[in-house]
């Protein structure tokens, strides 16, 4: 770890964004790939996404008031029950952080931009945008990748306690000094992967081992940049990791493992392209989908830096898991 820190910094590129405009969605495009990823969630350590709300949660010997995960209520039958879920947007937030350090992407800060290296403060125009900025979006542009909700399993839910989180001490720039190097920010901060550390904090959590379905949905893609968002997704054939999600990252939470299960092409399959119209979608599996997926892979490599992609590849190494997160303050 770093100097016994939960987390490190991958290094901004030496070369600022490569800004430029967007295809945008008023039609499929030509040439250019839409569908859906069909995921596997599978949680290695427990996963937190909070609800915004405390109550009393019931063990067999108490009572604790603890922080609630995010859920939604839904009607099965003639019977109203909660289902507990990692929401999509959480699961958006994570992979455009991975996009935007494995790429030449922005700063999305409204302040501290004087700790920015030039050229990286956030995209404004939105008809010159960072790769990240045209996936996900950005003021006066809709981006091109919808995340569903993950809903887990009837089940899933356990009570942990875990150590209280904090602040680190900021000064008059308003950034910790550890966050600094020469004056300017060290990079982008990634959590290791570890063990959860006990504590008195109580609050609820998926469970380790649970495997929730997700789906994300992209329009108008080329190939590199569904190669960037796979990588993003730690699916990257050479460079696997797991991501990191949720709440209670410094003590262990929100390690989850992405399996891509197959692909659904609404545009850019071959039938498509010979046919010249939508008609039936094309499922990619097994031997075919390795294949695209590996060629796309390939393909991403003209957008990710290849020195970030190792330096996130070291910091979100499974081998993490080996160790246990800081129950003290770091």
């Amino acid at each position: 770890m770093n100097g016994e820190k939960p987390y490190d910094f991958v290094l901004f590129p030496e070369k600022p964004p490569e800004r430029k405009q967007g295809v945008g969605q008023d039609r499929l495009r030509e040439g250019m790939l839409s569908g859906t990823l069909i995921l596997t969630l599978e949680t290695l350590t427990p996963v937190h996404v909070g609800s915004g709300y405390s109550d009393f949660v019931k063990t067999q010997n108490a009572e604790h008031l603890a922080a609630l995960q995010a859920s939604k209520r839904v009607i099965e039958g003639n019977t109203l029950r909660r289902q507990y879920l990692i929401p999509g947007a959480s699961l958006k937030g994570t992979v455009r952080s991975l996009v935007e350090a494995l790429s030449r992407s922005c700063v999305r800060v409204t302040k501290h931009n004087r700790f920015l290296p030039h050229g990286y403060g956030g995209c404004r125009n939105p008809e010159n945008l960072c790769v990240a900025c045209r996936l996900f979006g950005a003021q006066d542009y809709q981006g091109h990748l919808q995340f569903e909700d993950a809903i887990a399993p009837t089940g899933s839910l356990v009570l942990l306690g875990t150590p209280l989180l904090w602040t680190p001490a900021r000064n008059r720039g308003g950034l910790p000094p550890r966050y600094l190097e020469g004056g300017q920010a060290k990079g982008r901060k990634f959590y290791f992967h570890a063990r959860p550390a006990q504590g008195a904090d109580p609050r609820t959590c998926i469970k380790t081992g649970t495997r929730l379905p997700a789906r994300i949905h992209f329009t108008n893609l080329t190939q590199a940049e569904l190669g960037l968002l796979l990588t993003a997704l730690g699916l990257h054939p050479e460079h696997p990791f797991p991501i990191k999600l949720g709440g209670g990252k410094p003590v262990g939470l929100g390690s989850v493992q992405v399996h891509l299960e197959e692909i659904i092409l609404t545009q850019g399959a071959e039938s498509v392209r010979q046919t010249g119209r939508l008609g039936q979608a094309t499922r990619l599996a097994g031997d075919a989908l390795q294949k695209a997926h590996t060629e796309w892979c390939k393909a991403g490599g003209t957008l990710i830096e290849v020195d970030a992609l190792e330096e996130i590849e070291s910091i979100l190494d499974k081998e993490g898991l080996n160790t246990t997160a800081p129950a003290d303050p770091y």
